[in-house]
């Protein structure tokens, strides 16, 4: 289908959100909507053609507000539609002018009027299947094309939207798609359902109320659930103390069992440290040994004494399949106090483990060597800050080991405290290096390891692919790096933080980037928050290219436009400079400018004076973060939802990156 139809859809939409009250009073006055210039509706039985205060449907259960995307309060149910001739308000008079006939169009989800009970769905009955609009209406007046699509075809209209790339985050995307697709038809609507409740994300504790809420009313809703998201959480805040938390019974290990009781087709459970304590042993068996579609686990963070009595406590099936046997991605990051007893029962359970975060555990080089499946393919691998780790075992897993010898391994992170003894000392890791096999290598990690000159020219030789690299703490001279930036058109990221070198002088960066880093494909630089704020003053800095030694030259260099690396900082923890493309607006807004004032980023919020409503712009994230993270992002990405169905990725032959492309999470770039 062309484009055309897609704009039309979305102008449509956006023409709905802007009409004025008095012209949806208007549109409702006699049988204009019948076939009127709406042009959408599917007219349903006669007997919804009255609306009054007491036979309205009531729209708090199912409808956009309290759909996915909850974010506290953010979403607010409509509570009631009020009678034709008394429209509450501009948004409530949307509804009824597009929905004037709201029983049989929301019928049976989301109406009180609805034959149909909760008893009559379940998680393995769907609604029933949306029907076209009538081919004579279709050819009426007025009536949208769209409606006399195949439904497939409307399938993947909708499906355009809701992956809505001009957002700020998941939460503001669904809150945008709900309040708007679903009130088009009754056919967009039945769609817009699935992609509603297809990725569940939860800030507070009232979102995942009204989310269970609605599964138990409509139990038939759980099957189009396969995400649930806690890693934005928080019950913190609204002056309640810890006890208050505590009292709070919205989310508990009983809400979070009875939602994955309802919730059949569950492909990744994102935890986080804030539902810690409310992950149970009841819990973990459905995530271990019941949800048979789940593919990815993370349970960042969580490290409270109950967390740690659950997993003792939890038995795994041994069945010839288990179904743990499924999971693709488990992430520990952080879970400092789970025991090596534990890693050493799950761990022969994880034949089709491809990311294995066990970044800050006590998991020993032992465990990995002698419980991790021989037949796991490992493309991801975290062991950063892991202190009971040996020197001959970790030699061994990482050379030897069949779920790293079959060179699948792209990403590994080996960082430790600067403070900390090295498992590795300069001749092991030099060992290690020119045996791992791992050509494909695209991430590499070896932040406060024993790293030398020497070190950079044997992973320059080894690696071939790699983009990322973080020396930090290295004991390296600026004629290392020179050795290692020439002629690399690979590396897109260095991290090069604490290098005493490096960070005594802030003159030596500037050095750096116009004498050996110009002419190469870097595209961010990683060091120390003061030195880089104060090259830059937080906002860029401008490199020209070194005075020709040539007059032969000259001119090639006067047509070679300057550099420009702005500041990026993430609230102080990390910084980097980053390397601005000739084609960004922002490029030629620096250059236009000199001298002048620039308007930098800033986290006040404005708001529009008329309508009071705040102003959203995006936030574009630059994309070298997408090289800068620590953190295994175990999640298939918000972008790439369906990638999850498709046999090439389940048999690991699609590959993906580490970051979800357009959305960088915060606790990914947290050191």
């Amino acid at each position: 289908m062309g484009q055309t139809h897609l704009k039309t859809f979305k102008t449509r939409v956006k023409r709905r959100l802007e009409r004025t009250e008095s012209d949806l009073n208007m549109d409702i006055d006699g049988d204009t909507n019948k076939n009127g210039r709406f042009g959408l509706l599917e007219t349903g039985e006669d007997e919804a053609l009255t609306l009054s205060p007491q036979t309205s449907p009531v729209f708090s259960d199912i409808g956009p507000g309290n759909s996915i995307g909850f974010q506290g309060n953010a979403l607010m149910p409509i509570t009631s539609i009020g009678s034709i001739g008394t429209v509450g308000s501009v948004s409530a008079g949307i509804d009824q002018a597009i929905y004037p006939y709201q029983d049989a169009i929301l019928s049976p989800m989301t109406s009180n009027d609805s034959n149909t009970t909760s008893s009559k769905l379940h998680p393995h009955q769907d609604t029933h299947e949306p029907m076209l609009i009538d081919q004579e209406l279709a050819k009426s007046d007025g009536v949208s094309p769209l409606l006399s699509l195949p439904i497939e075809i409307l399938y993947q209209i909708v499906e355009t939207v809701y992956y809505d790339e001009n957002t700020n985050s998941i939460s503001s995307n669904l809150e945008k798609f709900s309040k708007s697709v679903p009130y088009l038809s009754h056919t967009i609507k039945e769609i817009s359902l699935r992609f509603l409740y297809k990725y569940a994300i939860f800030n507070r504790p009232h979102s995942f109320d009204k989310f269970l809420h609605n599964l138990k009313k409509y139990p038939g809703l759980g099957s189009f659930v396969e995400f649930m998201d806690f890693q934005t959480f928080t019950s913190i805040g609204l002056g309640r103390t810890g006890r208050m938390n505590q009292e709070i019974q919205m989310v508990t290990s009983s809400t979070i069992t009875q939602a994955l009781a309802m919730c059949p087709s569950l492909i990744e459970f994102l935890g986080s440290e804030n539902i810690q304590d409310d992950i149970d042993v009841t819990v973990l068996d459905w995530l271990f040994n019941r949800l048979s579609n789940l593919q990815a686990l993370d349970f960042c963070g969580s490290s409270s004494e109950s967390f740690l009595q659950a997993f003792s406590q939890l038995e795994l099936l041994d069945s010839e399949k288990p179904i743990c046997n499924r999971l693709l991605k488990l992430s520990f990051h952080d879970c400092s106090n789970l025991t090596i007893d534990i890693f050493e029962k799950i761990f022969p359970k994880l034949t089709n483990i491809r990311r294995l975060d066990l970044n800050h555990t006590q998991v020993s080089s032992t465990t990995l060597l002698h419980y991790l499946p021989k037949l796991a393919r490992l493309t991801h691998l975290s062991l950063a800050r892991c202190s009971q780790l040996n020197t001959k075992d970790l030699i061994a897993f990482l050379v030897h080991h069949p779920s790293i010898a079959n060179e699948s391994l792209q990403w590994l992170n080996l960082q430790i405290d600067s403070n900390v003894i090295s498992p590795l000392d300069e001749k092991y890791l030099i060992f290690t290096l020119k045996n791992i096999k791992a050509p494909h290598l695209k991430y590499l990690n070896l932040g406060g390891m024993p790293v030398n000159g020497r070190t950079l020219q044997i992973i320059k030789q080894k690696f071939p692919e790699l983009e990322s690299l973080s020396i930090s703490h290295a004991n390296i001279e600026v004629a290392d790096l020179n050795l290692f930036m020439e002629d690399n058109t690979q590396i897109k990221y260095l991290d090069v933080a604490n290098i005493l070198l490096i960070s005594s002088k802030g003159f030596t960066v500037i050095q750096i980037l116009r004498n050996y880093f110009f002419q190469s494909n870097l595209q961010a630089i990683e060091g120390d928050y003061k030195t880089l704020y104060d090259l830059t003053g937080g906002d860029y800095l401008k490199i020209h290219p070194n005075p020709p030694t040539s007059s032969l030259i000259l001119q090639t260099l006067q047509d070679t436009l300057p550099q420009i690396w702005k500041f990026y900082d993430n609230q102080g923890r990390r910084a980097w400079l980053y390397k601005l493309d000739p084609s960004d607006p922002e490029y030629n807004e620096i250059l236009t400018s000199a001298g002048k004032s620039r308007t930098i980023r800033s986290n006040l919020v404005f708001y529009d004076l008329e309508t009071g409503k705040k102003i959203e712009t995006k936030e574009r994230v630059p994309e070298f973060l997408k090289y800068a993270g620590k953190k295994i992002n175990c999640s298939i990405g918000y972008f790439n939802l369906n990638m999850t169905k498709k046999k090439s990725y389940i048999k690991g032959e699609l590959l993906e990156g580490n970051v979800s492309r357009g959305l960088v999470r915060q606790r990914e770039l947290v050191d």
